[in-house]
């Protein structure tokens, strides 16, 4: 019976304008069933030694649990190890069908000599960092709806430099 009335829903939405659905699904409505998180499997790499230009790589993964397909517009970046040290944006739109998640979703940004130093000085002799990494991300996606705005703040600790 369940899927029966979410099939008939979706049926209901695809024909009706943006506007009427904007009165039962708000955009902020929208923006609670979209999840941001980092992905499980190496979310986080920080590279000094290994390459050329040191680096930072971050994976994303995003949720969308709403009754309509998202289009990722752009995902504003700000990341703190210990204090602010990238700012950044992902600007390659991608697809979030109703129900799906993506966890392709990948921030990279060169670091400087000054930024790479700042880091160094958070990690013990290990090479671990000993401060979490927080990670402000402000995430705006296309709906039918409008503009889906979704703001999450993320946290990593143990983070290896390589």
């Amino acid at each position: 019976m369940l899927e029966i009335s979410l099939y008939v829903l979706d049926k209901v939405l695809a024909v009706l304008p943006g506007w009427i659905i904007r009165r039962f699904l708000p955009p902020e409505r929208i923006a609670g069933q979209v999840e941001i998180d980092l992905r499980r499997i190496n979310p986080i790499a920080i590279y000094f030694t290994s390459v050329q230009f040191p680096f930072v790589e971050l994976w994303f993964r995003i949720s969308n649990q709403s009754q309509l397909n998202l289009v990722l517009d752009r995902l504003l970046v700000d990341l703190w190890v210990g204090q602010p040290t990238v700012q950044g944006a992902v600007l390659h739109r991608a697809a979030l069908p109703r129900r799906t998640s993506k966890d392709d979703i990948r921030f990279w940004h060169d670091l400087t000599g000054i930024q790479e130093d700042r880091i160094r000085k958070q990690a013990d002799e290990k090479g671990v960092l000993t401060v979490p990494v927080s990670i402000y991300v402000d995430a705006y996606f296309e709906s039918r709806v409008g503009i889906v705005h979704v703001r999450a703040p993320l946290e990593h600790r143990g983070v290896a430099i390589s």
